[in-house]
């Protein structure tokens, strides 16, 4: 029952992170260019608590699967209030849009630098794992993750590839290895490499734990966001050009709130690294999908906002509105379906990770 508990407690968590920062990127900029700000809700339907307060309406809603700023301006009654949205200049109005994907990143670089803070290391010959299947030399040896090789065939350790460069010269014959133990002892073990023909080099089966310091975990945190995005761009090319086995409501396809939340749940359960690292990702996800050009999400709003720049006058608010509108209603037809085969996925054990 604790572990359900628990499991549930994740998922809401997890959306409260992904939608949280989001909407309150989007909030901060029009705070700054004084946009007037109607309300502030995290979560959907039913109001559940709020407060009022410098005119903004702080609200927390019954269901955890999105939220939203509503702004002065945006609306028919009110499409010229001085303090809305429409009459601010387009760079505010841009910068206002993309304030929601740009805490994603933010949220996804700070995750990330915070995760990299708990792998730091300044042991050279530390060893982060052990390759067990099929048995490794160093595992038939008795190395450990934890232990720190101290020198190869008597030559120091003083960088994580002097282990691998001092395998690959000798080519195959006995290396004998001075570890520092975990337990603090020191012994010499002597291991015979094996030839890994997919690598194409001798491997005695360790893998080096990086060296890593606090400035280090900072610039790989916010590098990974970057990073992310062009393993999702090479994902979604990979969709759509058939790659991808099932294509996209096949297993390996897009996925939607559900899928998250089945996502979240096995992260939870591996543990809080991993439902960190889940959250990295997401927020990544949340940011890029908010950014495509479409009616109804932050991209296609910044377009409006462009073509408008360019024609030097703006669109007529009501079709614009109509636009958004069948645009949202659209998105959520097509969030409907995928959660179906979210489902699908997950009663016939085909979802990744939940086989």
């Amino acid at each position: 029952m604790i572990q359900y508990l628990v499991g549930a407690i994740s998922v809401v968590l997890m959306f409260l992170v992904l939608i949280g920062p989001h909407e309150g990127g989007h909030f901060a900029f029009a705070k700054l260019f004084q946009v007037r700000v109607y309300e502030f809700a995290i979560g959907m339907g039913t109001r559940l608590l709020s407060t009022t307060r410098g005119g903004t309406m702080y609200a927390l809603r019954a269901i955890p699967l999105g939220g939203f700023v509503r702004l002065g301006g945006m609306e028919p009654e009110n499409y010229s209030e001085p303090n809305g949205f429409h009459m601010k200049p387009a760079y505010q109005r841009i910068l206002i849009l993309l304030g929601g994907p740009a805490v994603n990143f933010l949220v996804a670089a700070v995750v990330m630098s915070g995760i990299f803070m708990t792998q730091l290391n300044s042991d050279p010959g530390k060893i982060a794992g052990i390759i067990t299947n099929p048995p490794s030399p160093a595992y038939a040896a008795g190395l450990q993750a934890g232990d720190s090789v101290l020198s190869v065939n008597g030559h120091r350790v003083t960088r994580p590839e002097d282990i691998r460069s001092q395998v690959n010269a000798e080519q195959g014959q006995p290396v004998a290895f001075e570890i520092r133990h975990r337990n603090g002892s020191v012994s010499t073990v002597t291991i015979t490499p094996n030839f890994d023909a997919s690598q194409n080099r001798y491997v005695v089966g360790i893998y080096s734990q990086p060296i890593i310091g606090p400035g280090t975990a900072v610039v790989e945190g916010f590098k990974w966001p970057f990073e992310a995005t062009g393993m999702i761009g090479t994902g979604l090319y990979q969709l759509a050009t058939g790659q991808i086995p099932g294509g996209f409501f096949g297993p390996e396809g897009a996925t939607g709130a559900i899928g998250i939340a089945a996502i979240t749940y096995t992260a939870a359960e591996a543990g809080l690294i991993y439902w960190f690292q889940v959250a990295a990702a997401l927020s990544v996800a949340l940011g890029l999908a908010n950014l495509l050009p479409l009616p109804a999400l932050d991209g296609g709003r910044i377009v409006v906002v462009l073509l408008e720049a360019l024609r030097r006058r703006p669109f007529d608010r009501d079709k614009e509105l109509a636009v958004q509108r069948w645009g949202l209603a659209a998105i959520l037809a097509l969030a409907g379906l995928i959660a179906y085969f979210d489902i699908q996925r997950i009663v016939t054990h085909q979802f990744p990770g939940l086989r």
